[in-house]
């Protein structure tokens, strides 16, 4: 499409609210779930830290155990 002016480019055709209010509700959307994911994905990593120290600690506790 070609618009005449920016402000033509903005309403568009009528629609602008629309198509804008859907535009920013879609960007909203997907930022948010980034974040989302992201914060989601920092406490599974910090989960599995967790569980991987524990079974070193229990590793090593056996070990100990074992020797005497």
């Amino acid at each position: 499409m070609y618009w005449a002016s920016f402000s033509d480019f903005i309403h568009m055709g009528g629609y602008g609210l629309y198509v804008w209010g859907s535009f920013i509700a879609c960007v909203l959307g997907l930022g948010m779930e980034w974040l989302l994911i992201r914060q989601q994905r920092k406490q599974v990593i910090q989960h599995l830290r967790r569980m991987a120290l524990a079974q070193e600690m229990e590793d090593e506790e056996y070990e100990h155990s074992s020797l005497l």
